[in-house]
């Protein structure tokens, strides 16, 4: 499969007769979190790009950093979207690793629609590796919603707001994971199950 993704990439840069659009974005954050989990129990970094085609198709990298500044998690993908009666489809492949820690990347094909305020996704694990239910809203006035559900990291919800600042966007939030034992009470008074941080994209 990584050959296909890299045989893919190729094509697709070397495709003259489509507009190719580049976008990139770096984003610092008190804390890296992804399905759930938090992965950089403190402060942390993401850096991402991504290439698209004006046929539908596109293809991006990200890495995030982990509890070490050497530990990272990376990301690489190619996929295909496209308007269908008003909703965004987009079906990609997806491979995801570790550098400086020995954890076990996985690979998986993503299904994902976005209507109006909705946004609903599927990532179908391969090789036995774990799939991914997340259904998320920005149709309430004064939030985002997102609810998830993973066969490797478990059940969470997350809560946050998303603003323009200084030509990026702030992003202040509250996680909660079914791995957290504590009551209702003690969870929205735990500073670790919150977070705040800053994107610019260009």
């Amino acid at each position: 499969m990584k050959n296909l993704f890299t045989l893919m990439v190729a094509c697709m840069l070397s495709a003259p007769a489509f507009a190719v659009d580049f976008n990139g974005k770096v984003g610092l954050s008190s804390d890296n979190y992804f399905r759930g989990v938090n992965m950089s129990d403190g402060v942390g970094y993401t850096v991402s790009g991504s290439l698209s085609l004006d046929n539908g198709i596109f293809a991006g990298a990200k890495v995030m950093s982990m509890n070490e500044t050497s530990d990272l998690m990376t990301t690489t993908m190619i996929g295909y979207g496209r308007d269908v009666s008003g909703v965004l489809v987009n079906v990609a492949y997806i491979d995801r690793g570790y550098e400086g820690v020995s954890l076990n990347g996985w690979e998986e094909v993503v299904v994902k629609a976005h209507f109006d305020k909705f946004e609903v996704q599927y990532s179908k694990g391969l090789d036995d590796a774990g799939d991914t239910y997340i259904v998320s809203s920005s149709a309430l006035p004064l939030v985002d919603v997102a609810y998830g559900d993973s066969d490797i990291s478990g059940t969470w919800y997350e809560v946050s707001k998303t603003m323009d600042v200084a030509k990026g966007n702030l992003k202040v939030g509250y996680i909660d994971h079914e791995s957290n034992d504590d009551d209702f009470s003690d969870r929205i008074t735990d500073v670790d199950n919150f977070y705040v941080g800053y994107s610019y994209s260009f």
